[in-house]
């Protein structure tokens, strides 16, 4: 990605207006350019061709106001309850009886929460984010509310994890670890075989040679809402370089991942994963095709926050 002034200035502009409308452009309304500031409009030369690259970046986003359904994908947005972690049946819509869609107090309106941990599992296929493919690259968004110390359960926590095979072969997660203090890490797994060819035990894999971004004692907390990001650049280089990844909450870096990374998801076998053993709350899904840097997260942070606390 280019990271020149101007163009980051604005890709993060793009990414505001993508936060605005995010719901104006699931349901394919378009936005208005009323709703653009003049002294930006009045930089971008091309409003048509600003628009349309608006648009492309977002690949799905869902805001949990209604049934939880994306309200926009690039395949099938609906959202699935599977029986576990192996996903041998998908079955349409929220059937858990420990997960509800609150109405009011998320951080735009509705949001999701998990209210017991359970073998069953919330999940959107992965033909509803973008394609898995050559010098790939993305960022997931979210937001969250809980006291992980307190408030889970013992045991790993997973509140997103995408992934064709296991959390070890091809997958990219947020978790929190099972001892308390919890610490928060990202974790970005290659396929199995590239990553640990000689299928070395986890245990003893030295800490500092793991895939993983870990952050101490993170701030979250049931009285305001947090927001996590992590963004991918070069999965699948063509020309072997280095893939990047990059974990953000509160639109701040916790840290990178530097390493060549080989995925090879077949998309209509991937899930997109979340509330794997997870208590607390969830909110604002959005996933884009391009790794955001951290002016562009921060722009989703500053927008997206509640001016007061919601009620846990």
């Amino acid at each position: 990605m280019d990271n020149s002034p101007l163009p980051t200035q604005i890709m993060a502009v793009l990414i505001l207006l993508v936060c605005f409308a995010t719901v104006t452009l699931g349901q394919d309304k378009g936005i208005t350019k009323k709703e653009i500031p003049q002294d930006i409009a009045a930089k971008v030369k091309n409003e048509d061709a600003y628009y349309g690259l608006l648009k492309d970046s977002l690949k799905f986003s869902c805001d949990f106001n209604r049934n939880g359904d994306a309200l926009r994908s690039v395949g099938d947005g609906r959202i699935y309850t599977n029986e576990s972690l192996q996903r041998k049946e998908w079955i349409p819509g929220i059937q858990r009886k420990d997960v509800s869609i609150v109405e009011v107090g998320g951080v735009s309106q509705g949001f999701l929460r998990f209210s017991d941990k359970s073998p069953q599992v919330l999940s959107f296929k992965g033909e509803a984010m973008h394609p898995m493919g050559a010098d790939w690259s993305g960022t997931v968004s979210f937001w969250m509310r809980l006291d992980p110390d307190n408030d889970l359960k013992p045991g790993y926590c997973d509140p997103i994890q995408i992934t064709e095979k296991a959390w070890n072969d091809g997958a990219m997660f947020v978790d929190f670890d099972k001892d308390l203090p919890r610490d928060f890490r990202l974790g970005v797994f290659s396929d199995l075989k590239f990553w640990n060819p000689e299928n070395t035990p986890w245990e003893k894999w030295p800490i500092e040679r793991r895939p993983m971004v870990t952050v101490k004692r993170p701030s979250f907390t049931r009285q305001a809402w947090t927001h996590v990001a992590f963004s991918i650049s070069g999965v699948n280089s063509t020309d072997t370089s280095n893939a990047k990844a990059t974990l953000f909450i509160d639109g701040k870096s916790q840290g990178s991942i530097e390493s060549p990374m080989k995925f090879t998801w077949d998309n209509s076998k991937t899930a997109i994963m979340i509330g794997i053993e997870y208590i607390g709350d969830f909110d604002e899904l959005m996933i884009f095709d391009r790794a955001l840097n951290e002016a562009d997260v921060r722009t989703i942070t500053n927008h997206f926050r509640p001016t007061t606390p919601a009620k846990p």
